[in-house]
């Protein structure tokens, strides 16, 4: 049973009639919802955790009778995961989803969830981000900035490396290269490890800049690289299956206003978070593994490196990245040592899709 980010800060009761807004009443009697939220997402609408987001706003509007709507404007309409999450931040705009990874101009309390191969399987990732204990620490951290975690989906896996024209088969291939890179210091410290360069790209722009050779590739999970079509248009050849780096798609909302709305709203969103984010797991593995196959059938060459050179990227970037982070804002030992603890086995499912169809 997933678990819902905001116990420690609003304690909802489950009454079995809903009262003080009107939501059990249908609309607000002209025929339109009465509470309309709008949720600013930067992934395409065809993008794993996108489909999270529409299965959330669907289970909004059927719980509230269509009394409460949820907007959600897919493919950055709205501006980058920064400007979003920045108008969030300042009570402009009611909530915005984009990989964590972007959070970290605003603050680094996602940022431990980056260190490269902290989690081995969807297992472990899950069960960290799904710990009681992780998200308490979390949202007392993003208490300085005014927000708090509403959910997360999965964005389809760990980060991945995908290039144009290099096929990359050890960490030689690697060095010398350019990367697309998020706005993650632990991203680019990964990339740097390697002895490649992070190149920081807005995600809207990120197409383009592989067209015009500003990058050699990007490191971003296998749906990623399906919903921006980057298989498409001779942009990415070759996806190394070397799972280094996990993210997933936090969506966040202004503490203040959150909690001004009605305690009726409040658990009807909370109720459609639960069953959406449970919804999207089982939606996920297929969903990726589907992915793959079209990117493949499309000519991407998608495949394992020999396992000693795997090991030798991850020993490298282990020993590179967490020296360098661990006692940085947001990521002290006992933060990491928590996330350890809850983090689980590894487990025998993998990541949960199948690159080999």
């Amino acid at each position: 049973m997933m678990k819902w980010s905001f116990r420690f800060l609003v304690a909802l009761t489950v009454s079995s009639i809903l009262v003080g807004c009107g939501v059990g009443n249908s609309t607000d009697g002209n025929g339109d919802p009465e509470y309309v939220l709008k949720a600013a997402n930067v992934l395409a609408e065809d993008d794993a955790s996108s489909k999270g987001l529409d299965k959330f706003a669907e289970l909004v509007e059927e719980k509230s009778d269509g009394n409460i709507k949820i907007d959600v404007l897919h493919g950055g309409q709205l501006g980058s995961g920064v400007e979003t999450f920045e108008a969030v931040k300042n009570g402009n705009l009611d909530m915005a989803a984009d990989s964590f990874a972007n959070l970290a101009t605003i603050t680094p309390a996602f940022e431990m969830f980056h260190f490269p191969f902290l989690f081995e399987s969807r297992d472990q990732m899950l069960n960290a981000l799904n710990s009681d204990k992780v998200q308490d620490q979390i949202n007392e951290e993003l208490t300085d900035v005014g927000l708090s975690w509403f959910t997360t989906f999965e964005i389809g896996g760990p980060r991945v490396i995908g290039t144009s024209e290099v096929k990359i088969n050890s960490i030689e291939d690697l060095q010398g290269l350019k990367f697309r890179a998020s706005r993650s210091p632990l991203e680019i410290a990964s990339q740097e490890a390697w002895g490649a360069t992070g190149v920081t790209v807005d995600w809207p722009e990120t197409p383009e800049s592989v067209r015009l050779g500003m990058v050699d590739g990007l490191t971003v999970p296998y749906a990623s690289f399906y919903s921006a079509k980057f298989h498409e248009g001779d942009l990415i050849n070759y996806i190394a299956d070397v799972s280094f780096q996990n993210y997933a798609s936090v969506t966040v909302v202004n503490r203040e206003k959150w909690n001004e709305l009605p305690e009726d709203v409040r658990e009807i969103l909370v109720e459609a978070e639960q069953e959406a984010k449970e919804w999207h797991i089982d939606f996920v593995s297929d969903y990726v593994t589907e992915n793959i196959k079209e990117m493949k059938e499309a000519g991407v060459e998608v495949y394992t490196i020999p396992e000693d050179s795997y090991n030798e990227i991850k020993d490298v970037t282990i020993d590179k990245v967490w020296d360098e982070f661990i006692g940085d804002e947001g990521m002290s030992q006992e933060k990491l040592d928590l996330i350890l603890e809850e983090r689980g086995p590894v487990g025998d499912n993998g990541w949960g899709y199948d690159i080999t169809q």
